[in-house]
């Protein structure tokens, strides 16, 4: 998986580079000649708020119950856009994506409390394939995410809350006695943007995540334990508002 994130990034920073290289032989076109040229390679960055939850009939045999929330997070980073054809296009996209997902948990008097897992994710889109249509973008592709970090909100013997990091995992620590994410997720993503005035953009995407999040727990619900292959996974949705920098050059020339 290390490698595949390590090639993936390449492609994507190849792909930027592309991007600046095309712009300076293009320099000289206006903007309007720009937006019907096939070939046209443009970059810019995004920023918006997102909200997830987890999706599974197992959530029970890691929360209290199945009753799990979506929150407000956010998300910013980069894209670049590849024309193919004057209606076809690739997006290849480089996120910081904070997902919070509302759980609950139970106590040492085994009475429920409601708490918030927060994690990071550094989310790589490779290529979604996209339809330009009257200033809609519509776009479908895979995306892969890896995990920088994670903590959730819990109750110690006491009652008093404290942040758990061990959600996260720990290399020094038995995997065994701990709850603990996976490192890398993967799904698919799709959404449409929509060309505003002076080189915005907005955009509505939803995603779906195809890896179990929690396969090392080590759970039980209704007296049944089960340490692995825990069928729990992410959705979420991200509105974003995006800024063409390249177009931005070319219009001030």
């Amino acid at each position: 998986m290390k490698k595949t994130l390590i090639i993936l990034i390449l492609l994507l920073e190849g792909h930027f580079l592309y991007a600046q290289t095309t712009h300076e032989n293009t320099d000289t076109l206006k903007i309007n000649t720009q937006e019907l040229n096939p070939n046209r390679v443009t970059w810019g960055v995004k920023a918006g708020i997102n909200t997830y939850n987890l999706y599974g009939k197992e959530r029970d045999f890691i929360f209290a119950n199945s009753d799990t929330r979506f929150k407000l997070g956010f998300f910013a980073g980069i894209f670049v856009n590849t024309n193919i054809t004057r209606n076809i296009g690739l997006t290849h996209e480089l996120i910081f994506n904070q997902r919070r997902v509302g759980v609950t948990y139970k106590d040492a008097a085994d009475n429920t409390y409601s708490s918030t897992i927060n994690s990071s994710y550094i989310d790589i889109v490779p290529a979604n394939i996209n339809y330009q249509l009257s200033g809609f973008r519509f776009y479908a592709g895979p995306y892969v995410s890896m995990l920088l970090a994670a903590s959730t909100k819990r109750k110690d013997e006491n009652g008093i809350f404290f942040k758990d990091k061990s959600i996260f995992g720990d290399a020094t620590n038995d995997e065994s006695k701990g709850y603990y994410l996976q490192k890398f997720d993967f799904g698919m993503n799709l959404g449409v943007d929509y060309q505003l005035k002076d080189r915005w953009s907005v955009g509505i995407r939803y995603t779906h995540g195809f890896t179990d999040l929690f396969q090392n727990a080590n759970s039980s619900a209704n007296g049944n334990a089960k340490k692995d292959k825990i069928k729990i996974y992410n959705r979420g949705l991200m509105l974003s508002l995006a800024y063409d920098l390249s177009s931005k050059r070319s219009s001030n020339e």
